[in-house]
């Protein structure tokens, strides 16, 4: 092996000296030449090529840089290889020329999941290397001295892609980027990276741009791009060495400063497709000078209020495709000057905070679709201050109503997005202060009348949508404003004519009125419409079209009239019912023709001759079964233009012998005389007759198979037609039928199944194939084809035949296939087919064939198919097919065949070496007992021992044989067990989940049974459910928690702790009523209530007591993560034996539904009533939290809740009933005038 190696050594070096001699010999032949060749007058003499020795598997060129000192000496390097030093690979990146070589791309194999890895100072020697790309290698560790020597390095790009490889993810050394501190790009996409080493980015103080997009980081904190908060200051302000003293300093040194983690200048960071949940407080203020942010694709669902805090210079935002619900009304503040773009669209956003977009002086684009915004939430102040907006989305909320006031400072906006919402109306002057509005979608509405003043204002709108809507009828004056409308979409209403706002609208140029229910043109028409091109109308209820219809609309060039009612039509005719065409029913000016999904049975000759003007004819989805090659004549088309273009597919053509133009029509457009069939590939036909298919594409038909039918017929160079016995004269048998082709090469005899007991006398002498099958001759006697020369294919199966002659098929040299199968031949003495020297296929399957003779197959050379299956064969010597050498299909199962030892072996022997070539191999056994027909192993299995069993009468090997066929069912049985099994457990295991989505799809609770006694317990409990939580908590129970349980279907009535509790009772008694007053308790555990209420004794002991007996009616929210230690014995307990839901869970409000008590029907008809006593003033509840400090304005006490959600009063006490004690009875305000200020509200203790 030694000098093996050492040999091909040597011979790699010979190669390669060889090469490198060539090599230098052709440069210094282009360098002679280049040398020869003199400059043009005036300019430098160009300078010598670059000489670049590149490594194997690299590719080089000259990188053009504009401003380079030296242009032509930059190179441009990529490497593709399968790894980077792993198990398969060592890699030397010192090859690599360092002089000129300012650009390395390095690509390993997508496909080869390996680890590579780099070492320290692999890339030290390239001093010029400006650009370092590394894509699709596995890296999982980058230390530290990796860039080592790249001080001029500006961009880096690392891709590993280890997203293809989840168990594969990058660790980045703390000081990877010290030695590239000029670098400005930075790519760390696609890397599975889960957290960034602290302060790793410091050192890059030249950055802009950074990628870490496609990556698992979880927590934006961690990224390292918030600042730290400040060090604690002394309590005593001491002097200084200098004597200044705190009163001497100026203000800014008494103020503590906010430390940094580094100083960074990047402008655009791309932090998408990553783990995200929660975007804290001045996450990025690091990135003073950040202007571009993208965080689209994250599983965001929280925003802190100052989330954007720093970030001055911020103009794009991007936080779609994540799950937030609502946004903090300070959120843009620090960027109110800047900010330009902002993308919200695909959250589940339902509350706007007033004051939210207000002022955001220089925004253009604002996209909020793909929320769950209503009307509620969009006022006048919404939008106010926009007066640069130039796009906004508002399409796939829930908006209902839209207000004039709503869009009052946009009049800089240019396209309005409002489809799919359910917008029922528009009033007047709404659009009115829009100026420059040109684009405006209001499709997939319900707005059902369109009123004058609707459109006020649009002077510059060039596109209106208003399809899909449920419009009636459009008031005579609803465009008049519209003067620059170009393009009107109004299908899919229900509109029974053509408005008359449509009058006079000269810009028009496309109207879209489909889809409706327009049964006349006429009045009011299309009058003043002179700039009109294009006109749809399909499916409607136009019965009649007239000559002078479309008179007034001079440019019209495609008029769509799909799928009316109408009869005859001269433009556009599809979908309705005519049933021919011709030329007169064609304008010669017509260029679009849409005839398809008719009823045309009959294109008439010459019908588009004379139509110069034609581009494009529709005929499919017709009745068309055939037409002449005329039918589709053409005037001589200009060479200088194209061809029409013609649809024809989707028709039941009948591939006979008068359609076979009709597969080569794309070859004649030498003669521009014929149209270009553009859906030639996709038509299918029906064959005239084909036993094996009935349907085929048009272009894999053969041209034989283009029939047609015929009785008698005489070639026309035939002179002797008067006497019956010419050969030239072509009659069809009586009771038969037969078929020709168009050059009568092909000749077809079908005399299947009439019940001859002779052969037909009258087979025509060209006959290529005769079907005789399904008879009853008896038998074939001795020249019965004989003059039949042309004979390739000859059915006579099925007809009783029980014997064949030796001179049956005398004359047949050109027979290729012979079927003889289903028949009663006992027996082929050896010269029956002996003449058939072509045959390919022969059939005697299914006989009563006792013995065949040696000689019987020696003389078909040709012969590819034999089939003998079926027969009563036992001895053949079948090794004699070894003379066959073209033989590939043999059928020799269900025979006798004999069980003698000697014979099974020859048998054995050659069916191991052709077993490919028998079909039926596993079939093949042996009959050692005719009379019970006892078989054996099949053949292929054959060996001496069992030969031996058998001739000795054992019975081991057939048992064997039996428990093998029923093996496979015993598999299948257990298999069918064991997924039984599996998914009983499966049901078993997730049966909480399976549960949940039950209840939430049909409302059914299975596996869940409350007894009479709990029932009538819960019968006159005041509430469904007690909510305990912390203060701090405060602003996600009453803005998401209860809103999603009190104003959903159906509604819950709840008691919250800081909400409706009495302030001056005992908050043990207190939580032991409430608790006895609800059907549930839910407590909303987070890391405040772990700190907070949790730690107070009288809290924890009085709910403890009421909960002791009644852990079946808790239900604890998980509001955040909660840390192990903080977690006493008591809530582990409660945690493991109650149902816990976590905020964040993906199916959280079926969870909690499901959880809470079924809502009775009195239930409901009380909450329905409170509902609507809340909008009344006097019993509005105080959004005032007792919590509130004794400074706080009632201001900041209405933004402790979610704005405009009236909370829920609680039940009103009945005949007889007293109002719970630990209600607060005065926790309403009275009705205030409207003139009387707000009054300042007494301070509240904590407790009572």
């Amino acid at each position: 092996m030694k000098k093996i190696h050492l040999k091909l050594v040597s011979l790699r070096f010979q190669i390669f000296f060889i090469l490198v001699c060539y090599c230098e010999a052709t440069l210094g032949t282009s360098e002679q030449q280049h040398q020869a060749t003199p400059s043009p007058p005036g300019q430098p003499a160009a300078s010598p090529p670059l000489r670049y020795e590149a490594p194997d598997d690299c590719q080089w060129w000259i990188r053009e840089t504009p401003g380079a000192v030296s242009a032509g000496d930059e190179v441009a390097l990529t490497c593709k290889l399968r790894t980077i030093n792993s198990e398969f690979d060592t890699t030397n990146f010192s090859v690599i020329p360092s002089e000129h070589t300012t650009s390395l791309r390095i690509e390993c194999n997508e496909v080869i999941m390996s680890r590579s890895s780099l070492d320290d100072r692999s890339f030290v020697h390239l001093t010029r290397l400006r650009e370092l790309i590394l894509d699709h290698c596995k890296l999982g560790k980058w230390p530290s001295g990796t860039l080592t020597g790249l001080r001029d390095l500006r961009n880096l790009t690392v891709r590993t892609r280890n997203t293809d490889w989840p168990a594969m993810s990058l660790e980045l050394a703390p000081e990877s980027f010290s030695p590239v501190r000029q670098l400005e790009r930075l790519d760390l996409s696609y890397n599975n990276i889960w957290a960034f080493p602290d302060s790793i980015f410091c050192a890059l103080t030249n950055l802009v741009s950074l990628n870490i997009s496609h990556n698992r980081l979880q927590d934006i904190s961690e990224v390292g791009f918030r600042e730290k908060a400040p060090p604690p200051q002394p309590l005593i302000s001491t002097h200084d060495d200098g004597g200044n003293s705190g009163h001497d300093a100026p203000p800014e040194a008494l103020t503590p400063s906010v430390s940094s983690p580094c100083s960074l200048d990047i402008q655009i960071l791309d932090a998408s497709f990553n783990h995200f949940v929660l975007m804290p407080t001045n996450g990025f203020s690091a990135l003073r000078r950040l202007q571009e942010l993208y965080l689209h694709d994250n599983e965001i669902s929280m925003i802190a209020d100052r989330a954007l805090g720093g970030l001055k210079e911020l103009q794009m935002f991007d936080i779609s495709n994540n799950k937030i619900v609502a946004l903090p009304p300070e959120l843009f503040r620090d960027c109110i000057q800047v900010i330009k773009e902002i993308y919200l669209q695909n959250n589940s956003i339902s509350v706007l905070a007033p004051g939210l977009f207000a002022n955001l002086g220089h925004l253009l684009a604002l996209d909020l679709s793909r929320n769950q915004l209503t009307s509620a939430w969009i006022n006048s102040g919404t939008f106010s201050g926009l007066i640069r907006l130039v796009l906004l989305n508002l399409s796939h909320n829930r908006i209902t109503k839209l207000d004039p006031t709503f869009f009052r400072d946009l009049y800089t906006l240019q396209i309005l997005n409002l489809e799919h919402n359910q917008i029922e109306t528009i009033p007047a002057d709404t659009f009115a202060p829009m100026n420059n509005l040109h684009t405006l979608v209001l499709s997939y509405n319900r707005i059902s009348y369109l009123d004058g003043y609707s459109m006020n204002g649009l002077y510059v709108l060039s596109l209106l949508s208003l399809d899909n809507n449920i419009l009636e009828t459009v008031h005579p004056d609803a465009f008049r404003n519209c003067s620059s409308l170009q393009d009107l979409n109004l299908n899919g209403n229900v509109l029974t004519a053509v408005p008359l706002a449509l009058k006079d609208m000269r810009l028009l140029r496309t109207v879209d009125l489909g889809e409706n229910s327009i049964s006349d043109l006429h009045d009011p028409g299309f009058k003043g419409m002179t700039n009109l091109y294009g006109l749809r109308l399909i499916g409607n209820q136009v019965t009649n079209l007239t000559k002078n219809m479309f008179a007034n609309l001079p440019s019209l060039q495609i008029l769509n009239l799909a799928r009316n009612k109408i009869q005859r039509v001269d433009h556009d005719a599809s979908f309705n019912k005519l049933t021919r065409v011709s030329s007169s029913s064609i304008p010669n000016s017509v260029e679009l023709l849409f005839l398809n999904d008719n009823l045309i049975h009959t294109v008439e000759p010459h019908t588009f001759l004379k139509k110069n003007n034609l581009t494009r004819v529709d005929l499919y989805a017709n009745q068309i079964v055939s037409m002449e090659l005329n039918a589709l004549r053409l005037t001589r088309v200009d060479a200088d233009r194209p061809l029409p273009n013609f649809y024809i597919g989707g028709n039941p053509f009948q591939c006979d012998c008068t359609m076979e133009w009709l597969q080569r029509i794309n070859t004649l457009d030498h003669l521009r005389q014929h149209p270009h069939v553009m859906d030639l590939e996709s038509i299918y036909c029906k064959l005239l007759y084909n036993r094996y298919r009935t349907y085929i594409p048009l272009i894999e038909a053969e041209s034989s198979q283009f029939l047609c039918t015929y009785k008698t017929h005489c070639f026309a160079l035939c002179h002797c037609c008067v006497f019956d016995a010419c050969d030239c004269e072509m009659t069809c048998p009586s009771n038969c039928t037969c078929y020709h082709d168009q050059s009568w090469s092909a000749n077809i005899v079908e005399c299947s199944g009439i019940d001859y007991t002779n052969m037909p006398n009258r087979i025509p002498m060209d006959a290529t194939e005769v079907y005789l099958d399904g008879n009853n001759f008896g038998e074939l006697s001795s020249h019965s084809f004989i003059g039949r020369k042309n004979l390739k294919v000859l059915y006579a199966n099925n007809s009783n035949i029980a014997a064949i002659y030796n001179h049956t098929f005398s004359g047949l040299r050109r027979l290729s296939v012979l079927h003889l199968e289903n028949n009663h031949i006992k027996e082929l003495q050896g010269f029956e087919l002996q003449s058939l020297e072509n045959l390919r296929e022969l059939y005697l399957q299914r006989n009563k064939i006792q013995s065949i003779g040696n000689r019987t197959f020696v003389h078909l050379e040709q012969l590819e198919v034999l089939r003998i299956d079926g027969n009563r064969l036992s001895t053949f010597p079948v090794w004699q097919f070894s003379l066959n050498p073209y033989l590939v299909e043999i059928g020799l199962g269900a025979n006798q065949w004999s069980c003698d030892c000697q014979y099974l072996r020859l048998f054995h022997t050659w069916l191991k070496g052709n077993y490919v070539k028998v079909v039926d191999a596993n079939k093949v056994v042996c009959v050692f007992n005719n009379l019970t027909n006892a078989v054996g192993p099949p053949l292929a299995d054959f060996n001496a021992t069992s030969c031996t069993t058998f001739m000795g009468g054992s019975r081991a090997v057939v048992e064997s044989q039996v428990i093998k066929d029923y093996l496979p069912l015993l598999l299948v049985t257990l298999c069918v067990f064991i997924t039984s099994i599996g998914l009983v457990f499966c049901a078993f295991y997730y049966r909480r989940e399976l549960r949940v989505w039950v209840y939430s799809r049909c409302g059914l609770r299975m596996c869940y049974k409350t007894t009479a006694f709990e029932e009538e317990q819960d019968r006159d409990r005041l509430f469904d459910a007690y909510v305990s939580y912390s203060v701090k908590d405060d602003g996600f129970v009453n803005q998401v928690l209860a809103p999603g349980l009190e104003q959903s279907d159906p509604a819950y009535r709840l008691c919250l702790h800081y909400r409706d509790f009495n302030v001056s009772a005992y908050v043990a008694d207190t939580i032991v009523e409430a608790v006895e007053s609800s059907r549930r308790t839910v407590v909303v555990l987070s890391k405040n209530f772990l700190h907070s209420e949790w730690c107070r004794f009288e809290f924890k002991s009085a709910l403890h007591e009421v909960l002791k007996d009644r852990r079946r009616r808790l239900i604890i929210v998980v509001l955040g993560e909660l840390p192990q230690r903080d977690l006493d014995p008591d809530l582990r307990l409660y945690l493991k034996t109650n149902t816990c839901i976590e905020w964040g869970d993906r199916l959280f409000w079926q969870k909690l539904k499901f959880a809470m008590p079924d809502v009775r029907k009195a239930s409901r008809s009380r909450t329905s009533s409170v509902r609507h006593q809340t909008h009344h003033p006097l019993h509005q509840r105080a959004p005032v939290n007792v919590y509130a400090t004794t400074g706080s304005s009632p201001a900041s006490f209405a933004r402790s809740r979610s704005p405009g959600l009236p909370p829920p009063l609680p039940p009103q006490p009945g005949a007889g009933k007293l109002l719970p004690p630990f209600l607060h009875p005065h926790n309403h305000l009275q009705t205030i005038d409207r003139g009387q200020a707000p009054r300042r509200l007494p301070p509240q203790p904590l407790w009572a």
